[in-house]
């Protein structure tokens, strides 16, 4: 991937044209990057997709998938659970 941001214009029918600059986010986190994550949820009193996928510029669904793995090994619980997210603790052991 280029280190260069690409400005992209969405115009509009009525009103102001809208500039904004796309995010592209790595499909899976590297070795290092998946232990940083791993220790980091581990020792979180809440957690969520979309703060692992800005910290760690993974894709939310990554994130997602990452938590219920932690999930499914007990490392962390779910503590609420809504139509839009899940904010996740980890247990105390």
């Amino acid at each position: 991937m280029s280190a260069e941001r690409k400005v992209v214009r969405k115009k509009k029918k009525f009103g102001l044209v809208v500039e904004f600059i796309p995010v592209i986010r790595d499909l899976t986190p590297d070795d290092d990057t998946r232990k940083k994550i791993d220790d980091e949820i581990k020792r979180a009193k809440g957690i969520t997709p979309s703060y692992l996928a800005d910290r760690y510029n993974i894709r939310v669904s990554t994130a997602k998938k990452i938590l219920q793995e932690a999930e499914a090994n007990n490392i962390i619980k779910k503590i609420i659970t809504s139509r839009r997210t899940k904010v996740y603790s980890a247990t105390a052991e």
